[in-house]
């Protein structure tokens, strides 16, 4: 397997006993002003598959572009990120990271270093773009779009029990308001991001931050004044905040992330679900429900909100491997399960089977949607249908055409169903074990 950071919620990452190819020291970057590539002309850079994304902000600031890049410092910008979609706080502006590549450079595994673009091994072009990492080369080197450099606008809201909101119903008629909201926030291009926390004495506490690439704080303000009409018209009285606003590119040191016990695991609910009133209802429901449940098992809620159409994603990036499902999204609504230090194996079995039923909830509601696998559970169940939709099947062929011996594996990566870790300790989705294949070649 192939990595850069080892950033990765699903396990992708890592494995005992397998060659790790480790892509880290590559940080060329080059910034190209004028760069041609079939239907695209205008800026570009081109930079290593080691490069993180405190990197690119850096040389963002330096060249006074915008690049489409991790939220998080220590994200590798050409790996998992971008091999699964990539999503960013600009993704409802300019699309999804995968979206940006131009041409993309990758070892495959008959240890050929080939060039992957619209014109050229065009079916490598498309499964790198949104099929997943570590599954069909170990890309080098990527070619992406760039951008004028561009402000982006913050607005903050926190919302809670017992204070400000003394009534748990009313609490939840909020953050109701605030979600169907941000329908209009996508569709100008913004972004949300929010947790729901559950806290001691059955209270709750709610934050979001509503995002604006483009947008002055003056607009913004004026943009938001009809959610607090809203929230007032129920007895929550807020303050429209004055919001703030920086760079998009703007600077950043050096990460520091630390292995957490956090567990992913995600639904991409649809713009449907916003469009039907009785259907919204039932998404909130399933939302309040889920969330009061990690009330007593010790989980909390994360929706971030975003657009990435196929219109938005542009040229070539519409015609990529991206599971359908970003496309037509309106919230990746998340359960983060915080797994205890010391769980042992049969706890873990437990606790997954239980958070299982409260997932249930998010794909009730959602049927024939999907999961994003780079924050998505490594024991999704159908992942394949979840993380990749219908292009499972092409991606499959590809991946067997590219990698017929089965090289590169990682859990819930293309193909990856043909092998199975025979684990010695019993935890669920566990690689501490031999890999064993378990279907023939072809």
């Amino acid at each position: 397997m192939s990595r850069n950071t080892g950033h990765d919620f699903g396990g992708r990452s890592v494995g005992a006993g397998s060659l790790s190819i480790w892509v880290h020291h590559l940080k060329d970057f080059e910034l190209l002003p004028e760069y041609t590539q079939g239907n695209y002309t205008g800026p570009a850079v081109r930079y290593g598959a080691g490069i993180e994304a405190w990197e690119m902000y850096n040389f963002m600031a330096a060249n006074g572009i915008t690049l489409v890049a991790p939220g998080g410092s220590t994200v590798g910008g050409a790996g998992g990120w971008l091999s699964s979609g990539g999503h960013s706080s600009i993704t409802s502006t300019f699309g999804l990271g995968a979206d940006q590549a131009l041409s993309i450079e990758v070892v495959t595994a008959d240890g050929r270093v080939v060039t992957a673009d619209p014109e050229t091994n065009t079916d490598l072009f498309w499964a790198l773009r949104g099929g997943g990492g570590a599954t069909y080369g170990i890309i080098t080197s990527v070619i992406m779009k760039a951008y004028a450099s561009i402000n982006i606008t913050t607005s903050s809201l926190t919302l809670g029990t017992p204070s400000p909101i003394s009534d748990i119903d009313t609490f939840w008629q909020a953050v109701s308001l605030y979600y169907r909201f941000c329908a209009d926030i996508l569709d100008a291009g913004g972004y949300g991001f929010s947790y729901i926390y559950p806290e001691a004495d059955n209270s709750y506490r709610f934050t979001t931050s509503s995002q604006f690439p483009g947008k002055t704080p003056s607009e913004v303000r004026d943009f938001m004044q009809p959610l607090y009409n809203e929230l007032d018209r129920i007895g929550v009285n807020m303050a429209n905040p004055t919001p703030t606003t920086r760079v998009f590119g703007s600077p950043r040191g050096a990460g520091r992330d630390q292995p957490v016990n956090t567990r992913y695991r995600s639904r991409l609910l649809p713009r449907e679900n916003w469009e039907d009133d009785e259907l919204f209802n039932r998404t909130m429901a399933a939302i309040r429900e889920a969330t009061e449940g990690g009330y007593e098992n010790d989980f909390y809620f994360h929706g971030t909100l975003t657009s990435p159409t196929e219109e938005v994603a542009g040229w070539p990036g519409r015609d990529n491997a991206v599971i359908p499902a970003w496309r037509n999204n309106r919230m990746h609504a998340m359960l983060m399960d915080l797994q205890p230090v010391g769980i042992t194996a049969a706890e873990a079995r437990d606790r997954d089977a239980m958070m299982q039923t409260y997932m249930q909830l998010l794909r009730d509601v959602s049927p024939g949607a999907g999961s994003y696998m780079n924050e998505g559970d490594p024991g999704e169940p159908n992942w394949q249908e979840a993380f990749y939709g219908d292009h499972y099947t092409r991606l499959l062929e590809i991946k067997r055409a590219r990698d017929p011996w089965g090289l590169f594996w990682a859990p819930t990566t293309v193909g990856s169903e043909g092998w199975e870790v025979q684990p010695v300790d019993g935890y669920p989705n566990s690689q501490n074990g031999r890999l064993c294949r378990v279907t023939p070649l072809s």
